[in-house]
């Protein structure tokens, strides 16, 4: 059988099963007490009768006031509204907490006795006695906050051993786990003590009240050495155990009353507690300003406590301020730790942290709102104004100050970090447009890059037709479209960011949007194509076969060397027409052979020099026929007005770039001195075209003609 440790399921069942039986063991407890059957509230400095069992409607009106308790002895006690206090902690000094568990004592002890009487006034001044014998507390009487505290601190400690039993070794995650067993420490007292229906006996409550404040106590402890180890340790482990020892010490002073008093003994060191878990969590955010992930879990972890104590905030400190709201009970006010619980969890199990943003900055602006409208009408009742005035006042301001400042803070942070389809056209259509796959390639890694900002960005071998979250947010799979590659982008923002849903919709959009366009223009290249070949087919059937026609009968004729030139001129331009791409070493082929037949019926001898090592570059066949026009009107010039013995053709090709110098011994003058025609003009174009140049020199015995160009 596998041990618990293997099976985390087995373990969280167990601990279920000793969550359930402790909760019936504090419900058996709660339950011990004599019991009267009448519940009691404190109504300013009355106690009244707010709600009693069916055998004792017709004895005690509802809304009496209770005067005191009488035993069967004799023994009188009048009943104080602190009596009914939910937490002892309401006393500011030792004294008075002592002589609070004093009275509870002696309350218990006169409910203890065979019967109890109860003297009491109506509405009306009608005072009455009535006599109860206490009984036992059933099980229905206990109150929903009793059932909700136990139910939230069991909740806490589920979840806190479910994240430990699947990181175990991981620090952050044992010290969640701390932080779950206390929450029943001091949640379970608290229902205890909370529910009592009039009084329990003072050591049992002040033992309750002690425990209750160790648990708060190493709470705190836990909270704290959860930001000191995660998501990076900022001290060794073993110093952690300054903290219980440190604030051990302190819990010994409040229990055994060595502090001056409440504040000093049992509330100023959980404020401290929680303080300095702020500070350690400011500490941790900046050491993981380089690790978004981090961030991220850190920002689960702001976004959870403060909302959690923003709400207990609210609840305990609401109805005061804005009056109308109904008072909640602490007990329910304990529910708002689960917020906190559930938000460290999700942090520490990495679980949808790419999601967080938009998250927690909708649940700061709203909270910024409640915070507002609560310190506003606070700030309006101070200054004199009526409940109801200052309340439409409050209302009125934000309205017209926050909600407009939240939409701007809104678009200014969360959908200023994606940008616009209509701010993305222009370099869509450049893409598009693009003809050289490499060059469409590399732009599309740019457009990526601007979106985005990664840190790190290459081709993907997987792609899945749609954008995809992968490693909890650090990285995001792009789409490819067409004939561009899928890509994997990891670390946006350049490391300060996680990648998010809407980031990878928005890759899917794009992708699919920038797929339609290229369609778009394929349907149009492919139709140009088309266009292309029967204009080709037309010129090669037509006027082809008339040129080559009046060649045959020109034959023997000065003329019939024009009519071959017009016909070589009519391929070149057919080739234009050809959408086949042609490799360089095969256009310098074409081009010797034509050179080499021309120069020798001019009795001119070619000398042809080219690397034997060429890269592998592949020639559009417009930039293929436009460098072979050009070829051959410099060997036509070199040969009509130079009359050399000899043309030197020099090729030179680095990486992407073209250079070839066309050199030749015939007459030779001055080039500053030529009278640029129609054909040196038509040279220039061609080459300015191909975003290329043409320059002319003249050295000792020749004329050099160099033209050099991109092929890209």
């Amino acid at each position: 059988m596998r041990s618990l440790h293997k099976r985390p399921t087995y373990a969280l069942l167990l601990l279920l099963l000793l969550s359930l039986a402790l909760s019936m063991g504090t419900a058996w407890f709660t339950l011990q007490p004599p019991w009267l059957g009448v519940q009691m509230v404190a109504d300013g400095d009355k106690v009244r009768v707010v709600r009693v069992t069916p055998e004792l409607a017709r004895q005690i009106p509802e809304g009496a006031v209770v005067q005191r308790l009488v035993s069967a002895t004799g023994e009188s006690l009048s009943i104080l509204p602190t009596d009914l206090i939910e937490e002892p902690d309401f006393f500011d000094t030792y004294p008075q907490m002592a002589d609070f568990f004093s009275r509870q004592s002696a309350l218990h002890d006169i409910l203890s006795s065979p019967e109890v009487t109860i003297f009491w006034t109506d509405k009306n001044g009608f005072s009455g006695e009535t006599k109860i014998t206490p009984g036992q507390r059933p099980l229905a009487d206990l109150p929903a906050a009793f059932w909700f505290q136990l139910i939230a601190s069991f909740s806490g400690l589920l979840i806190a051993a479910w994240v430990f039993l699947l990181r175990r070794d991981d620090w952050g995650a044992r010290m969640f786990a701390l932080t779950g067993l206390m929450f029943p420490a001091f949640a379970v007292p608290a229902a205890i003590y909370s529910s009592r229906e009039l009084a329990i006996p003072g050591e049992t409550f002040r033992f309750l009240a002690s425990l209750n404040h160790a648990g708060a106590f190493m709470f705190g402890c836990a909270l704290m050495a959860l930001f000191l180890t995660y998501p990076r340790k900022l001290i060794r482990p073993r110093n952690l155990l300054w903290l219980p020892i440190v604030f051990g010490v302190w819990l010994a002073a409040d229990v055994f009353r060595w502090a001056p008093d409440q504040d000093w003994g049992s509330r100023i060191p959980p404020m401290l507690e929680m303080s300095l878990a702020i500070v350690f969590a400011v500490v941790q955010w900046r050491k993981s300003s380089a690790q978004p992930l981090d961030r991220a879990a850190l920002r689960w972890f702001i976004l959870s406590v403060v909302t959690g104590c923003g709400l207990f905030v609210f609840s305990i400190y609401g109805p005061g301020v804005l009056g109308f709201i109904p008072p909640l009970s602490q007990g329910y006010s304990f529910g708002f730790f689960l917020i906190m619980y559930a938000g460290i969890a999700l942090g520490l199990r990495h679980f949808r942290l790419f999601d967080l943003d938009e998250w927690a900055y909708r649940i700061f602006l709203w909270l910024s709102g409640v915070i507002a409208v609560i310190v506003m009408d606070a700030l309006l009742l101070y200054f004199g104004l009526s409940q109801n005035i200052s309340l439409s006042a409050t209302l009125l301001l934000c309205g017209g100050l926050y909600f407009p400042f939240r939409q701007w803070l809104w678009q200014r942070i969360v959908s200023k970090q994606v940008p616009t389809f209509d701010s993305l056209l222009p370099e869509i259509s450049t893409i598009t447009f693009t003809i050289s796959s490499d060059e469409q390639q590399a732009r599309w890694e740019a457009l990526l890059r601007r979106i985005f900002d990664p840190l790190e960005l290459k081709k993907s071998p997987v792609d899945k037709g749609v954008g995809e979250i992968c490693e909890e947010g650090l990285g995001l799979l792009v789409p490819g479209c067409c004939k561009l590659s899928a890509y994997s982008l990891r670390y946006a923002g350049h490391g300060a960011r996680l990648f998010s849903t809407r980031d990878a919709a928005f890759a899917t959009s794009l992708s699919h949007l920038l797929e339609q366009v290229m369609s778009g223009r394929s349907s149009y290249d492919q139709g140009v194509a088309q266009e292309r070949l029967r204009i080709g087919r037309d010129l090669h059937d037509n006027i082809g076969a008339r040129l080559l026609k009046l060649i045959h009968h020109l034959r023997g004729t000065p003329n019939a060397e024009m009519a071959r030139d017009a016909m070589k001129d009519l391929r070149t331009a057919i080739a234009a027409l050809d959408v086949q791409p042609v490799p360089l070493l095969n256009a310098l082929a074409d081009w010797r052979a034509e050179a080499g037949g021309r120069c020798e019926a001019a009795s001119c001898q070619l000398r042809w020099q080219q690397p034997e090592q060429l890269p592998e570059l592949i020639l559009s066949s417009r930039t293929k026929a436009s460098l072979e026009s050009v070829m051959r009107e410099l060997i036509t010039n070199a040969l009509k007005h130079a009359i050399p013995s000899y043309i030197k053709v020099e090729i030179v090709s680095e990486a992407s770039h073209l250079r070839m110098r066309v050199f030749n011994d015939g007459n030779i003058a001055d080039p500053l001195t030529w009278k640029e025609g129609y054909g040196l003009r038509n040279l220039r174009g061609r080459m300015e075209e191909l975003g290329g140049s043409l320059s002319i020199m003249l050295g000792a015995h020749e004329v050099q003609l160099s033209i050099a160009c991109s092929l890209k």
